[in-house]
């Protein structure tokens, strides 16, 4: 098994109507986000931000934004890198073109959603952490992934209170 680089991208993709790119992972960790990756030998975190979109939803990217990001403590599915668990993540807000064209071995459920939609999907996380869901029943109709909440809050796509973020942020370790 591959050992995290402990380098992570993630891309928040939105429409001319203001609709999020989401999907559901196809693997570990359970639940719904935009494109993300491991940085790896794609070179820089722009670079890796477009391999990612293109391998996972087949689209260009036009265009990056720097938005957020910082080292969270949050598991994949590698053998602990050199700093522990966990990831230095960048995220960009990206325009983008061409054909949508997921993968299918990396997603699920591909879809634009509107942000009251992306705030329902917040508030299941939100439940899933105060232990109102099961493991299986947050893996079978999943919310968003836990370690997205934070980015999603600081753009200001979701609302979450501090102390919820917090229970979110320990289903990441």
């Amino acid at each position: 098994m591959k050992a995290c680089d402990n380098t992570s991208v993630g891309i928040v993709i939105t429409d001319h109507q203001g609709l999020y790119l989401m999907f559901d992972r196809a693997t570990f960790p359970s639940g719904t986000a935009p494109a993300a990756g491991h940085i790896d030998d794609h070179g820089t975190a722009e670079d890796a931000a477009r391999a990612e979109v293109e391998e996972e939803l087949g689209l260009t990217v036009t265009g990056l934004t720097h938005v957020t990001g910082w080292w969270q403590g949050n598991r994949c599915r590698r053998l602990p890198g050199a700093r522990g668990t966990g990831h230095d993540w960048t995220i960009y807000q990206a325009t983008v073109t061409g054909d949508l064209t997921p993968s299918t071995r990396e997603t699920t459920n591909v879809r634009w959603i509107a942000p009251d939609a992306l705030q329902e999907l917040a508030d299941r996380t939100v439940a899933y952490a105060q232990g109102h869901l099961t493991d299986a029943e947050f893996a079978a109709a999943p919310g968003i992934e836990p370690v997205w909440m934070q980015w999603l809050a600081n753009i200001a796509a979701i609302h979450i209170s501090p102390d919820d973020l917090l229970r979110v942020d320990q289903l990441t370790r």
